[in-house]
């Protein structure tokens, strides 16, 4: 979604009330793995799913995350798509971090850092994210649930019904009452002494769990 200079504050405001009316209206069809997704709501944690379901992950936001009381955090890169993004998350109650894998990457693994442990965030991890490729986890959240201690817990989020944006990542978008199914895996816990080879894996290790929760999310579906 392509907004720039002068649209990009009314656009925030009209999609901040579209998203919040739109995701009120999702039925929550089934939840699998309630108990991994629990670990989320006890921050420090990372919450991670594919940047295709980042829209449909605002029910989890809405219905688990923000109702537990503790801090939700994003990471929105200095574009004009992640300046949209950041107003968006505000507007929802969520702290968000600027930066990207490509600009301001130190300073936001910091901040990051900062949010998961001296403010103890449960943080939205897109691994494939803010560019892609799509469904190719990058090593940022592999080293960032090292450093920090925060367990990743992988989603997979699949709804009946809805469309895609034209997007790098073919976002999907749920139709207004449509069903929504999650899938939700155990938890990954890294150690700080995690070798080069050790997160390697783990990364390895994300992207093909993620695939198989989307894949399970959709099974549920049926």
């Amino acid at each position: 979604m392509k907004v720039r200079g002068a649209a990009l504050a009314p656009a925030a405001v009209a999609l901040r009330f579209l998203s919040q009316a739109v995701t009120a209206t999702w039925r929550l069809h089934r939840l699998e793995g309630r108990e991994h997704l629990e670990r989320a709501l006890e921050p420090p944690a990372l919450l991670a799913c594919w940047h295709e379901q980042t829209a449909l992950s605002l029910l989890l936001v809405r219905r688990y995350l923000l109702p537990a009381g503790g801090p939700v955090s994003i990471l929105a890169s200095h574009s004009a798509d992640g300046e949209l993004s950041a107003r968006i998350g505000r507007a929802w109650g969520i702290r968000v971090t600027r930066g990207s894998t490509s600009r301001g990457g130190r300073d936001a693994a910091l901040h990051l850092y900062g949010e998961l442990r001296r403010h103890r965030s449960t943080l939205l991890l897109m691994p494939d994210g803010p560019r892609g490729p799509a469904r190719e986890a990058k090593p940022g959240g592999i080293v960032l649930a090292a450093t920090s201690g925060a367990p990743i817990v992988p989603a997979g989020l699949v709804a009946a019904r809805g469309f895609r944006l034209r997007s790098w990542d073919r976002m999907a978008i749920g139709a207004p009452f449509t069903r929504v199914a999650v899938a939700v895996g155990e938890p990954m816990a890294l150690e700080r002494s995690a070798t080069p080879a050790e997160r390697e894996e783990a990364r390895l290790e994300l992207g093909a769990r993620l695939d198989e929760l989307t894949a399970r999310a959709r099974q549920l579906l049926s």
